[in-house]
């Protein structure tokens, strides 16, 4: 009998040590966020996820609102240039995420434990699932504005005890534009720089905001790490209780195109071209016939991007784009203009409008580039006009030669 009772109380003993073991593990989130890399221009901002753990539990998954399925990749591309981009938010296993960052992305992976009370815990995981749902997990992306990074803020500031207090106010514009963080973020890869200057507009100049510029994955876990919940009654406690690099990479990203970039091609062009106006000006042959069809007939094709991205898209930060100056769909109008005879008298008016638009886009592009560098504050905050990738120089000049050489020899004498 009494060898019962000691093995009765050394049940209750250790069940009531287990329980409290397990209690000890209570459910935590994290933000976890991946480093930059440029191996794919959609990785060059780096991204973030919700990480929710017990180990008592064996719960261990992250949330991530970055997914998209290519599918149709006709339909996708399409979609995408429209502005119609569906973003999905899916679970899975951390371990695989983590792989993936390591192995695959070769990024550092850094995580800050959120300070959050069990009932905050409980709100998120359920708002979280909640999301996942197949009715509620697609969402439509906005690379500035709502991405893999803004949701989770989002859904985080929802289901906390009061506010956060990231301690800058919305009105406070950084020292920097979205522009110049494409800039910074993609300067080893030159082209993708050059493709994003072309289809982005105006708006891409003006400087952001603090809270704008969380966008950013690692700049917003910056941010998170000196933040502030306040409850109801003034209360404050830090956003985050630990943070650290689980994994940190030392492969550091290089130009892979130190030659062919886009403003040594375009410089070489615009030479090609300056050399081969002069020499049949010298021959006084006529040359524009074949040359200007096809010259200008490539900017058109341009131009029809540039065109759709304005006026069709519902892209935010393209209108206005001052590139449809140079890069206009109405170019490929110019094989007919200038093959086609009954149509060749209209050249002489379209020659002024190309010189005319040309030399107003040169005058925007050295006159933004000027306040910029002189670094005045009211163009950061008033502005309308758009600053031109460097490339844009050579191209530019490159139409107001055709179109003055053409004007300089046919257009005087009527």
């Amino acid at each position: 009998m009494q060898n019962k009772y000691i093995k009765y109380l050394i049940s209750i003993l250790l069940t009531t040590v287990f329980s409290l073991n397990v209690s000890a593990e209570k459910t935590v989130f994290s933000l976890v966020t991946h480093y930059q890399t440029e191996k794919a221009v959609y990785t060059a901002w780096g991204h973030s996820a919700l990480r929710i753990k017990n180990d008592s539990l064996d719960c261990d998954w992250i949330y991530n609102y970055g997914l998209f399925s290519f599918g149709d990749i006709t339909k996708f591309c399409y979609n995408f240039v429209l502005g119609k981009t569906d973003y999905m938010v899916g679970s899975q296993r951390f371990i695989s995420s983590f792989r993936e960052a390591v192995h695959y992305k070769k990024v550092s992976v850094r995580e800050a434990v959120l300070n959050l009370t069990d009932d905050e815990v409980a709100r998120l995981d359920s708002a979280l699932q909640e999301n996942e749902r197949p009715e509620n997990c697609v969402y439509r992306y906005s690379f500035f504005l709502d991405n893999c990074a803004t949701r989770p803020r989002q859904m985080l500031e929802r289901c906390v005890d009061g506010t956060i207090d990231y301690h800058f106010t919305d009105d406070t514009l950084t020292a920097q534009s979205y522009r110049e963080n494409i800039k910074e973020r993609l300067i080893h890869s030159p082209w993708y720089n050059f493709g994003i200057h072309i289809c982005l507009g105006e708006p891409t100049d003006r400087n952001m905001t603090d809270s704008l510029r969380m966008f950013e994955p690692v700049h917003m876990h910056e941010v998170f790490t000196r933040a502030e919940i306040v409850d109801s009654l003034g209360n404050r406690r830090p956003l985050v209780s630990s943070d650290k690099f689980l994994q940190r990479s030392e492969i550091t990203s290089e130009c892979q195109w130190t030659w062919f970039t886009p403003n040594i091609v375009f410089w070489m062009m615009f030479f090609l071209v300056v050399a081969h106006t002069l020499f049949y000006n010298k021959r006084k042959k006529d040359d524009y016939i074949w040359f200007d069809s096809a010259f200008y007939f490539l900017y058109g094709i341009l131009g029809i991007l540039v065109f759709f991205l304005s006026f069709i898209s519902v892209h935010a930060f393209v209108f206005p784009n001052y590139n449809i100056l140079f890069f206009n769909p109405l170019y490929l109008l110019w094989p007919l203009l200038c093959l086609v005879k009954i149509f060749r008298p209209a050249l002489k008016y379209c020659h002024k409008f190309v010189f005319v638009a040309a030399a107003i886009a040169l005058l925007m592009a050295i006159v933004s580039d000027i306040w910029i560098w002189a670094d005045n504050d009211y163009f950061t905050k008033h502005t309308c006009l758009q600053s031109f990738h460097p490339a844009f120089y050579p191209i530019i000049l490159s139409l107001m030669l055709r179109s003055g050489s053409w004007l300089w020899r046919y257009g005087l004498k009527g």
